[in-house]
C-alpha cells in the first residue's frame, strides 16, 4: 500500500513538469490531458509551475515513508529468521526426544530379551539329559588288557 503512495508521489512530481491542455469540447465537457485539442475543441494551454516549497515538502514525506518502509521490512525479515530458528530449534528438539524415546525402549527391550535368555539357560541347566547310544554301528569291545591274560 505504502508502495502504491511513493510511486504516486514521484509520478505525480514528474507529471507536474509536464504541459497541459485544457480542452473544451463542443458538448461543453471540460478535459484536461497531455496532447494538444483536436482543431474542433476549444484549447487552452496551462501553465502549471511547481511550487519549491511543495516539492521539498513532498520529497521530505516520500524519504519518510521509504525510510518507514525500509524499518519495516527489515524488522519483518529479522522476526521471520527469529521464527525460523525457533522453528528449527523445536524440531531439533522432538527429534533428539523421539531418538531418547527409542533408545531407552530398546535398552528395555534387550533387556527383557537378556532375562528370557537366562531364564531359558537355568531351565536348561535343571534338565536331565539322558542321552541313548546310537543303533547301528558296531560296538567295539573294551580293550583287552595283557597283563591279566598272562
Amino acid at each position: 500500500m505504502k508502495a502504491l503512495i511513493l510511486m504516486t508521489i514521484v509520478l505525480g512530481w514528474q507529471t507536474a513538469q509536464a504541459e497541459v491542455f485544457k480542452c473544451i469540447g463542443k458538448d461543453g465537457k471540460t478535459v484536461y490531458q497531455a496532447k494538444p485539442c483536436q482543431v474542433s475543441d476549444k484549447a487552452q494551454q496551462l501553465d502549471i509551475q511547481a511550487d519549491q516549497a511543495q516539492e521539498a515538502a513532498a520529497k521530505a514525506k516520500l524519504e519518510a515513508i521509504q525510510n518507514e518502509y525500509d524499518t519495516k521490512q527489515a524488522a519483518k525479515q529479522e522476526a521471520e529468521r527469529r521464527d525460523a530458528a525457533l522453528k528449527n530449534q523445536t524440531e531439533s528438539t522432538t527429534a533428539l526426544k523421539q531418538s531418547a524415546i527409542a533408545q531407552q525402549q530398546q535398552a528395555v527391550a534387550e533387556q527383557r530379551q537378556a532375562e528370557a535368555l537366562e531364564r531359558q539357560a537355568q531351565q536348561n541347566n535343571n534338565r536331565v539329559m539322558i542321552v541313548a547310544p546310537p543303533r547301528g554301528l558296531p560296538v567295539m569291545p573294551p580293550p583287552v588288557n595283557r597283563e591279566i591274560l598272562r
